[in-house]
């Protein structure tokens, strides 16, 4: 559902559950096909505030959008069963499914923290990278939590082989705190039985974190979340994305592809204009199909030597070069961070704040809530 089908005002209460109110605040927009991202307020009867949530809803279907909306509930339902297994404090919790006046709501914890993407508009407006070790800091947390969500077993005892497929700079968010949560889940691949199974192969999430296989091919393992790891991590500490180098693709360069590469390309760039991807996915699977280890070593080239060994494994274009498990990737991500002795909570929460410091007009442009501690500026930051 969207928030502009029944043109909700700001304050209106969605649905009743267990005795409190869901009260809508704002529509984030459509995350699929029929599902939409809402932010609501939780209050009780007696009009006390329990904390905001995000529903990803479903609405009232017309009738010639009923194909669209019964695959849509299907997979809400399919998240909802999902996120059973996913206990890990890595991974924002889903709280259910409920169901009020036709509609579908999934209602997922709200995140404590903001998104990579935030940190890097912050990080971009005063001048100032985040540090390696914060990086490896964020990498082992989300590489702590694929691991779970990879090796992650049925009450049978068999593997589900979730792959999340849409990990990006919108999907990872980091508190004050240096705490570090993956969010929506809700376009992962599994063996969930009766999961709906899909016959379009097209990226998931954005296609600038999509692996070069999922772009090509849409064949997907535990490995393509490795690379888009490895894509956010690039980001972070450099500003570089390796699928976002529009000047690179030149003629000269799709030209050097094999007869059979070519072919390989045409044939996905075809599948993602009759899957209404956005005209800009055509250049990653151009450049997914493209970049070359000198591309890699540039890129890396001035990180230090252990974060750079890292992220050049992550990004190898054929998974069976890469990392092959979350667990292989946490496993020398601590090595190289020092198990917490070189930097550890104190050393991130100090770089956050130092961050935010340095940020305070943008946040206040962007309405974000400042850390506790850092002193307050005149300027009020809202925090509805």
């Amino acid at each position: 559902m969207s928030a502009g089908e029944f043109r909700l005002p700001r304050g209106a209460i969605l649905f009743t559950r267990d005795g409190v109110q869901y009260e809508f605040r704002e529509d984030l927009g459509e995350v699929d096909h029929g599902l939409s991202l809402l932010l609501a307020r939780r209050r009780t009867s007696e009009g006390s505030i329990r904390g905001k949530v995000l529903l990803k809803a479903v609405g009232v279907p017309k009738l010639m959008e009923m194909p669209r909306i019964k695959r849509a509930r299907a997979k809400v339902e399919e998240q909802v069963r999902l996120a059973t297994y996913l206990d890990h404090p890595g991974i924002l919790r889903v709280h259910g499914l409920h169901k009020a006046e036709g509609c579908w709501y999934v209602i997922t914890e709200h995140p404590s923290g903001h998104s990579i993407n935030t940190l890097l508009t912050l990080s971009g407006e005063c001048g100032r990278r985040f540090s390696p070790l914060f990086t490896f800091h964020v990498g082992a947390r989300i590489a702590a939590a694929l691991e779970h969500a990879h090796e992650v077993k049925d009450e049978h005892g068999r593997s589900l082989h979730i792959v999340h497929r849409a990990l990006d700079v919108d999907h990872i968010f980091v508190d004050w705190n240096g705490d570090v949560q993956v969010s929506d889940f809700g376009l992962a691949l599994s063996d969930l039985p009766g999961r709906v199974s899909s016959t379009v192969r097209r990226p998931q999430g954005d296609a600038f974190y999509s692996s070069p296989e999922m772009l090509l091919t849409g064949c997907v393992d535990a490995r393509s979340d490795l690379f888009a790891l490895g894509n956010v991590l690039l980001e972070l500490a450099t500003g570089k994305n390796i699928l976002d180098a529009p000047d690179a693709l030149t003629e000269e360069v799709k030209d050097s592809l094999s007869g059979r590469q070519l072919v390989r390309v045409r044939r996905a760039v075809r599948r993602a204009r009759l899957a209404g991807s956005p005209v800009g996915v055509e250049d990653a699977i151009w450049r997914a199909a493209t970049y070359t280890q000198a591309d890699l070593e540039a890129l890396t080239e001035p990180l230090p030597q252990g974060l750079g060994l890292a992220l050049r494994k992550l990004l190898q274009p054929r998974p069976d070069a890469r990392y092959q498990t979350a667990r292989e990737l946490v496993e020398d991500l601590r090595r190289w961070l020092g198990a917490g002795d070189a930097y550890g909570r104190k050393e991130v929460v100090a770089e956050l704040h130092e961050m935010a410091k340095r940020s305070r007009e943008v946040m206040v442009e962007m309405g974000m809530r400042r850390p506790r501690g850092l002193q307050a500026s005149q300027d009020k930051i809202s925090t509805n």
